[in-house]
């Protein structure tokens, strides 16, 4: 059973050795930057996830709020289009790559085949320009979980499930906090446990070994008649 953020913090204060309410409203704080900074910094697999959304005629889709990145350059997929339900992958591209190849305009019908996402307004722009239903896969963000009601945020079980490091994390930041000597051996146990849990967490050639060719550039060569001298 995992335990609550309560649990979490009583346990790894009483290592610390201060269990005062001033300790405890403080470690409210840090472990939501704790798992914040888990959450950003790593990529997880509980944090991937699937969801449909419109994509509007001029093209545009308004990303999740909770949005960080897509999972990889094929993770927005046409489901219907122009009535017609499909499976059809648009293919991400950076800006540069998207403006210049836009260039031609638009073909009425056409369906999206390229998309670039604009992380400042949170929106990704498809081409060519046509209404469908599409599916994201992405890494979202859990949001923090506010310290104002200290009997729900005790009560919460965090959706990092090694519990146990958070204890570790919490109590190596108490022992800072207290300029306890014992810091620094938790910070290098804490260290070596995270990268056994990042070692542990995808599942054996879960993702490719090799990267694979740009395929909007790149595709299945066709022959023609002419193969002489081939």
């Amino acid at each position: 059973m995992r335990s609550s953020r309560g649990t979490i913090m009583e346990q790894a204060l009483q290592r610390v050795g201060n269990t005062s309410k001033t300790m405890f409203d403080q470690a409210r704080i840090r472990l939501n930057r704790i798992l914040h900074d888990l959450h950003q910094g790593w990529d997880w697999p509980f944090l991937w996830t699937t969801i449909t959304l419109p994509l509007a005629a001029d093209g545009t889709v308004t990303l999740p709020a909770d949005f960080v990145k897509a999972e990889d350059d094929q993770s927005l997929v046409v489901l219907s289009a122009n009535g017609q339900p499909m499976r059809r992958v648009v293919q991400e591209v950076d800006h540069r790559t998207f403006a210049a190849l836009t260039q031609s305009g638009d073909v009425a019908g056409t369906i999206p085949r390229i998309w670039t996402i604009d992380y400042a307004t949170m929106t990704g722009r498809a081409w060519p320009r046509n209404a469908a239903s599409v599916e994201l896969r992405y890494k979202f963000l859990p949001p923090d979980m506010p310290t104002t009601d200290t009997i729900a945020y005790d009560a919460d079980i965090p959706s990092f499930p090694w519990d146990t490091f958070l204890m570790d994390a919490l109590a190596e930041w108490g022992m800072a906090y207290e300029d306890d000597p014992r810091r620094a051996e938790q910070l290098t146990i804490n260290e070596a446990m995270l990268q056994r849990l990042r070692g542990a967490t995808w599942p054996e050639r879960s993702f490719p070994s090799t990267v694979p060719l740009d395929p909007v550039f790149f595709s299945t060569p066709t022959w023609g008649s002419g193969r002489g001298g081939l």
